[in-house]
């Protein structure tokens, strides 16, 4: 028992629970701890999902089939492998040697393997055939995976206790070589009407990893997390992209997760217009455009710029919480909400065509999509988009007009106020669909953009 009381209280009257094991309890090992993390992978930590269970297809370094299974396989949204030991009482002396058997046989995994692992899982799971394509697109949705992030697969073990040799080995591997290993302890308790099983993390001590470590070792989780803090970025961005979330030119907020911080930089944001501001644009590598000077920076990229600015602050930062939509969410609140990216109907969009305004997309959809052979059309959240090998427009349904977002175009190149262009950036411009007329001269510049494809 972890010295933790639970009671079930009824007013002022409070009644203490009886700690149990899940054996007397007559919970198992397979049947229902196993079951309870697949369905709250929550308990792992925050943004894990699982990839498979009761894992034993693999051949060990000398050639052998291995015959023991991994309980459960899961993946961070950083794209790491998280390998999971679960045991229902508790724990075995040599139960971490056991994990860091099955994480040195996943370090081992291509993405080929990674995909072929969560197509079989997804399969049983769902009862339907899902091809390795369906699964490869399911993870891709949740994280960016290397074959770098696939290298460094950190491990769980879960038990309603742990012998001293197997913590003193944990701390070990964690303090002195940096290995990214947790405890996690759960306890079952009879309460006057039901068991309630509590789960808890044992070691290292939570909020305090830094203090554990040795000097040597910490430098190095500093580093690799500057590297984690990069890759999740990069994550965040591309799932906001692949949903459709955000407009292109909508504009965010820079906010602080400090409210000592977002008051001590105040009269510096204030002091010249837009430096609070960023807008949005359908680029992975420097999705946002600062308005203090139109230029174009990754979410981490201007939060250091400004806080280095106004706060005199160089530390590392993860940029997407500090960036807020006007509903107060970060890029990071937004992303952990998705879905994986799907196609909406398009009457999600067509519905809000005026009358006088709805023969005109039509016209111009027909005339985009017979243009040539090879443009495809998606439905997304935000906005109608159109496709050649990559992108070339997106499509927004506004009340007197249609907005069309190209891709590969520069403002400079196509000013502003010449013709249909209403806005734009190095990136790609903005144009407007009003009238009939306003069809050709849009399919002209969308035309120039195939051509760059095509070159």
């Amino acid at each position: 028992m972890n010295g933790e009381l639970v009671f079930t209280v009824t007013g002022a009257s409070a009644i203490a629970a009886t700690p149990i094991g899940l054996a007397d309890a007559g919970l198992k090992e397979r049947q229902h701890l196993q079951e309870w993390v697949i369905a709250h992978p929550q308990v792992l930590g925050p943004s894990v999902k699982i990839v498979a269970f009761e894992f034993g297809s693999w051949t060990g370094y000398t050639g052998e089939k291995e015959k023991d299974r991994l309980d459960v396989l899961a993946l961070d949204s950083d794209g790491h492998l998280i390998v999971v030991e679960l045991k229902r009482d508790k724990a075995p002396d040599t139960v971490e040697m056991q994990a860091l058997k099955y994480a040195a046989l996943v370090s081992r995994f291509t993405r080929d393997d990674l995909d072929k692992v969560h197509a079989r899982y997804l399969s049983k799971q769902t009862g339907t055939d899902v091809s390795v394509e369906q699964a490869a697109e399911e993870l891709d949705a949740w994280a960016t995976i290397t074959e770098e992030s696939l290298r460094l697969p950190s491990v769980v073990l879960m038990a309603s206790d742990f012998p001293p040799t197997v913590t003193a080995t944990v701390v070990f591997l964690h303090q002195q070589l940096g290995l990214d290993i947790r405890l996690l302890a759960f306890q079952a308790y009879q309460t006057a009407n039901d068991v309630l099983v509590t789960v808890s993390q044992h070691y290292p001590p939570p909020g305090i990893e830094e203090f554990v470590l040795s000097p040597e070792v910490n430098e190095q989780q500093k580093a690799k997390s500057t590297k984690q803090n990069k890759q999740r970025e990069i994550s965040t961005v591309a799932r906001l992209i692949a949903a459709d979330v955000l407009s292109p030119d909508e504009r965010l907020t820079f906010r602080a997760p400090s409210t000592d911080l977002q008051e001590q930089m105040a009269d510096w944001l204030d002091a010249e217009p837009g430096r609070r501001h960023a807008t949005w644009q359908d680029d992975a590598a420097a999705p946002l455009v600062w308005e203090a000077d139109g230029k174009s920076y990754s979410p981490t990229g201007l939060a250091r710029l400004i806080l280095e600015e106004a706060a005199g602050k160089t530390s590392q930062v993860q940029g997407p919480l500090y960036w807020v939509n006007e509903s107060v969410q970060s890029l990071v609140d937004l992303a952990a909400s998705l879905p994986p990216a799907a196609d909406v109907p398009i009457e999600v969009h067509t519905s809000k065509l005026s009358v006088a305004l709805k023969p005109i997309w039509e016209s111009f959809d027909t005339d985009l999509m017979h243009s040539a052979s090879d443009i495809s059309r998606q439905s997304r959240v935000k906005s109608i988009k159109y496709y050649r090998k990559k992108k070339l427009c997106d499509l927004l349904v506004h009340g007197d007009h249609l907005s069309v977002y190209i891709r590969g175009l520069s403002a400079a190149q196509h000013p502003i106020g010449h013709g249909v262009v209403v806005g734009g950036t190095p990136r790609y411009i903005h144009a407007q669909i009003k009238t009939h007329a306003d069809i050709a001269p849009v399919l002209n510049l969308l035309k120039l953009v195939y051509d760059k494809q095509e070159a």
